[in-house]
């Protein structure tokens, strides 16, 4: 019976440990973007190419970035967000809110 218990226990941690992490890597699926990119992809673009994307300002993006972030390197609009991410770990679903934001107005 104790076995059975220990069992139950044991599945129980694992099955709620495998439905966080499956959150954790999907902040995404939390918002509704107007534009589909997964956040691997959205590492690799400057942002100058995210704020292409939006159709929005890219020194604008840049400076919310900036401010939000504290970052304090020698970027640019031409600068690659995963390059930034070395200065400060942000989530790219951070970036698509704050462009999803500009577009539309609206503060999340």
């Amino acid at each position: 019976m104790k076995k059975i218990v220990f069992l139950m226990v044991v599945l129980i941690a694992v099955i709620g440990c495998t439905s966080e992490s499956s959150h954790e890597h999907s902040d995404d699926e939390l918002h509704d973007y107007s534009i589909e990119i997964e956040g691997q992809e959205m590492k690799l673009l400057t942002v100058q190419q995210v704020a292409d994307l939006w159709e929005i300002d890219s020194q604008e993006l840049f400076n919310k970035m900036v401010e939000e972030f504290n970052l304090k390197g020698d970027y640019t609009t031409a600068t690659v967000l995963d390059e930034m991410r070395l200065e400060y770990k942000f989530s790219p679903a951070m970036i698509k809110d704050f462009a999803e934001e500009m577009k539309t107005g609206i503060i999340q």
